[in-house]
């Protein structure tokens, strides 16, 4: 425990050592890293990154570090990479050699803080906070850096994914609501949370520090808890300065919504007789374009084998992109435990990307399942298919109206009617030329001809004269059943 104490204080020191600074100065060409380095043996040599990766070769390679980064386990081996880098990038600094340190430095503070003896748990009154937003986007801000005090002073740095420093705003948030989300806040975090990496892409970093300096570190990703979702709403609700903030979960209001894609993909591995496997690689795609006006449903079997459904619909797909406008619209995900079995052979994945008029990009992906899913979703595939239903009928191939018949003066309409499947079938007349096999209808029943429910199972259009049943005997249907009336 306090060897991992002793990383993230090493660690805290020169990652605000090398957010605030472009390019390493006199001072840092000093002997202290090097002798932190040497406390924590981060001198000593152990496996080389370049020799246990060589193909992403992430010593030289920022992008090769990234690919990898999330696969490092050992402390060591990654501090002594730091160690080898720093020195690099004190021969000859460069941007991406920055960005190296940087994302090496957080990923050692995750495995620091994932050493389950040292649990965040916070106690006393909260003097300080720091929290480190990054997201995974396509516009230039890419980490959003907060500095605020019990005092009201804040300091906002935004940088781009290389950390270079983009812009930095000050405020003054003295007043009541402030104490009163730092006192929200410390209740909050004096329980232990387990923040499941359900928004990989995108993650927060949090320092808190108490009034007697004892420090309390923790790390989560975007959209896993409401409570800290509700809190952020509430600092944003008193920041005064015009950047959005990202905080714990990257929402900033219920901006509006441009584009919406939805994609399903399932890979099933099933087997014929002789046991040789049988690959389904399955998609499924939806696209809501404000800008387009369309709503696009897409299916591939295989290359050979593909659907889509165009819908173009003015004024209807704004509608729809405004109904899903709000500000915790797919926001959270409760995410399955670790112990969870999944089926190997039939594995469902998707990827939700929310497109706002904003120039903010969010995605949401993960095991295509309750858990896995946004706790909304089930209300978003209600609408997207009420939406396609109301607008899907296909006349062209109804059969209640290619099979429909008109009379001639003097014909009646009489309907099979049961009441059970498979049941006995009961003769009613009907003026309603609009009905249907296989609707619902009301009709009376019995002597004293008490209402029920009866399904349509055959229609004749007969002559006076070959009535099924006696006309002056058939009950009348009184009408088509809605499932609203009950």
């Amino acid at each position: 425990m306090k060897k991992d104490q002793a990383i993230l204080d090493f660690v805290d020191q020169w990652l605000s050592v090398l957010l605030k600074l472009d390019e390493p100065t006199e001072a840092l060409l000093d002997s202290e890293f090097v002798w932190q380095c040497q406390k924590l043996h981060f001198d000593q040599p152990t496996l080389d990154l370049d020799a246990a990766f060589p193909i992403e070769q992430p010593m030289t390679s920022l992008t090769g570090l990234k690919k990898i980064i999330s696969k490092i386990n050992d402390k060591m081996m990654l501090g002594h990479a730091i160690y080898r880098q720093w020195q690099n990038w004190q021969a000859k600094p460069a941007d991406s050699q920055k960005a190296w340190l940087i994302a090496a430095l957080q990923q050692l503070k995750k495995l620091a803080l994932a050493n389950e003896s040292l649990p965040f748990v916070f106690h006393g009154v909260i003097a300080h906070l720091e929290l480190i937003s990054q997201a995974a986007t396509n516009s230039p801000a890419s980490v959003q850096w907060l500095k605020l005090g019990r005092n009201g002073k804040a300091e906002l740095r935004i940088m781009n994914d290389q950390y270079k420093l983009l812009t930095t705003q000050t405020e003054n948030l003295k007043g009541p609501q402030l104490n009163v989300f730092f006192e929200k806040l410390a209740l909050y975090f004096a329980k232990r949370h387990d923040f499941k990496p359900t928004n990989i892409e995108n993650e927060w970093q949090l320092t808190l520090t108490a009034t007697n300096g004892q420090k309390f570190q923790t790390r989560g990703y975007w959209l896993t808890d409401a409570v800290l979702g509700e809190l952020a709403q509430e600092l944003r609700q008193i920041w005064n300065g015009d950047a959005k903030l990202w905080l714990f979960d990257g929402l900033v209001h219920a901006d509006k919504i441009d584009r919406l894609t939805i994609r399903y993909h399932r890979q099933l591995n099933a087997y014929q007789e002789d046991g040789e496997p049988v690959q389904l690689d399955y998609l499924e795609s939806i696209v809501i374009d404000r800008a387009q006006q369309d709503l696009i449903y897409r299916k591939h079997l295989s290359d050979d084998c593909e659907m889509e459904h165009r819908y173009h619909i003015a004024d209807a797909i704004d509608a729809l992109l405004d109904v899903l406008q709000t500000p915790d619209f797919l926001a959270y995900v409760n995410g399955n435990d670790d112990d969870v079995v999944f089926d190997p052979d039939d594995q469902r994945r998707y990827a939700i990307e929310i497109q706002t008029a904003a120039g903010q990009t969010r995605i949401i992906n993960g095991s295509f399942d309750k858990q896995g899913l946004p706790v909304d979703f089930p209300k978003l595939a209600i609408i997207i298919e009420d939406f396609l239903s109301f607008y899907g009928n296909n006349e062209l191939i109804d059969p209640a109206l290619y099979n429909h018949q008109w009379r001639r003066p003097g014909q009646y309409i009489y309907c099979d009617v049961s009441f059970e499947e498979d049941g006995r079938t009961y003769c009613y007349r009907t003026e309603d030329e609009r009905l249907a096999e296989g609707d619902l209808v009301r009709v009376p029943v019995g002597r004293d001809n008490h209402l029920a429910i009866g399904r349509i199972e055959r229609i004749q259009i007969v002559d006076g004269q070959h009535v099924p049943y006696p006309l002056s005997k058939t009950k009348l249907i009184i009408g088509p059943y809605q499932a609203d009336e009950d």
